[in-house]
């Protein structure tokens, strides 16, 4: 079994664990599987690299999953092979195979997932790709010990994986609404989605409900000054007789389109405001759908952690699971896609040289923690910001090294379950009076961020790691940090019980 010690640091444990308990590597057996939607296809191999069984098909049913197991301990009785020394291994596992492999794991198999550029790497043949060259590199890898651990992960963190993901989709469509929108106004009516122009915040409630129907520069010249006013004031326009007027002479001076297509535009474009909006509505949905199941995880503590909201912690939480699962922190580092290659050679008086950052990583992870370091630049901690300075002036590439630490700071918080403090108040001999005050101005922040997507009383119940913290600071600095009442459209929260 590896230690920390070991050279191979990338050897799964639990598979060198089977390998160790089975004394003899003829006494393990390995089952490879290549995933397709209607049918998978298996190869059976012990220890050794010994063809048991060739390539055959099983169905992605559960008839399927019943023949591949039968098949498996067939082989394994015709061979000695205990059931606690089989496992299986695929590369990543799609979504249409999430419940055949579950129907794996419930007989107690263990299931590993490698990675899809190592397999290829084993492959016999790299010209060529077909289902039982993939099989060999599969199983290659896997008897090379490589791959991580299938598992079911705990609700939360599974469920935050499914809404950040969808969240992340419905954002780009919103955007590319937006953007098509923009090319319809550019035509009816120019300028109008500039709020320095117009003086109407673009994509506000009025400014949607102007553009849903017969929109056009000609339409607002038509409307009198007073009733459009009026109008604005209905849908809650700062000053909206001074933004009517403004608009009026805007529309005066706009360039008129071809009238016989005037039509077609304002329809296509009162669709695409309609798609808008509906996109706008399902993600405010799934922010409270992250907002309820991030409340159940230590990645609540890391909103408290000024320019990091819900969003980015959210996403943070559930590409990376569990706490107790994460790796150390320059292997999170690594995984995040914020570190460069070195190259060292020449003997130890060499300086190494550094390259460009590797291009294998979480993708969705590093998106997050690049956005994290953006806006803790931005809005972050006094500390943090002057730190990013000082990388500048001292010509470092400030987001990795930002980063770095942003991954190193997430790691200690959700681990130690206690909020952001700046350096200058980690000393053990900082008074408890301005501990205290750090922690009550800490308190209106994380309600400020909390309070619009979220039931208050739900994430800072006693047994949530945020009311945990909150009872704690109570007890010790005997402080009164209470929960300002909210409406009930606010407290609507998600709708899993």
């Amino acid at each position: 079994m590896t230690t920390k010690a070991s050279i191979y640091p990338d050897c799964n444990p639990q598979i060198a664990k089977l390998f160790e308990q089975a004394g003899h590597p003829a006494k393990v057996m390995c089952v490879a599987l290549d995933y397709a939607k209607g049918q998978h296809t298996a190869l059976i191999c012990n220890g050794q690299g010994d063809l048991l069984k060739g390539a055959f098909v099983v169905d992605n049913t559960p008839t399927g999953a019943t023949q591949l197991l039968e098949q498996v301990r067939q082989c394994a009785k015709n061979r000695k092979i205990r059931s606690q020394q089989v496992f299986f291994g695929g590369e990543d596992c799609p979504y249409f195979a999430e419940n055949f492999l579950r129907r794996l794991r419930q007989e107690d198999y263990l299931v590993v997932r490698v990675n899809a550029w190592d397999a290829k790497q084993q492959r016999g043949n790299l010209t060529a790709s077909n289902d039982s060259l993939d099989l060999l590199g599969v199983a290659r890898c896997c008897l090379k010990r490589h791959g991580q651990l299938v598992r079911d992960l705990p609700e939360a963190y599974a469920n935050l994986r499914i809404v950040t993901r969808d969240r992340d989709k419905l954002v780009r469509s919103a955007t590319a609404a937006s953007n098509r929108i923009h090319t319809y106004v550019d035509r009816l009516f120019p300028s109008f989605l500039s709020a320095d122009k117009s003086g109407l915040t673009p994509f506000c409630e009025a400014s949607l409900d102007l553009m849903s129907e017969q929109f056009s520069a000609a339409a607002i010249r038509r409307r009198s000054q007073s009733s459009l006013g009026q109008w604005l004031a209905r849908r809650s326009v700062a000053e909206p007789h001074a933004v009517a007027a403004q608009l009026k002479n805007l529309a005066k001076g706009a360039l008129v389109g071809a009238p016989e297509q005037t039509v077609l535009l304002q329809r296509s474009l009162g669709h695409l405001v309609g798609l808008y909006r509906n996109l706008q509505q399902s993600i405010g949905s799934l922010d409270r759908e992250l907002g309820y199941w991030l409340a159940r995880t230590p990645g609540a503590l890391l909103t408290s952690i000024s320019g990091i909201g819900l969003t980015l912690a959210g996403g943070w939480m559930a590409e990376l699971g569990p706490p107790a699962q994460w790796r150390a922190v320059r292997r999170l580092s690594a995984y995040a896609g914020v570190v460069p290659r070195s190259k060292q050679t020449g003997g130890p008086q060499k300086a190494p040289v550094t390259g460009h950052v590797q291009q294998r990583c979480n993708k969705r992870f590093k998106n997050v923690v690049l956005l994290a370091v953006e806006k803790v630049r931005q809005f972050g901690p006094e500390d943090l910001r002057l730190q990013a300075q000082k990388l500048q002036a001292q010509g470092s590439h400030t987001n990795f090294a930002l980063a770095k630490r942003l991954v190193r700071l997430a790691k200690y918080l959700v681990h130690t379950g206690t909020v952001y403090r700046p350096k200058a108040l980690m000393d053990p001999d900082t008074p408890k009076e301005t501990l205290a005050l750090y922690y009550q101005g800490a308190w209106t922040k994380l309600l400020l961020k909390w309070k619009a997507k979220t039931d208050l009383k739900d994430v800072f119940a006693p047994q949530r790691p945020l009311g945990q913290w909150r009872q704690m600071v109570q007890e010790l600095y005997a402080l009164e940090l209470p929960l300002p009442a909210q409406r009930a459209a606010s407290q609507a929260g998600a709708s899993t019980p």
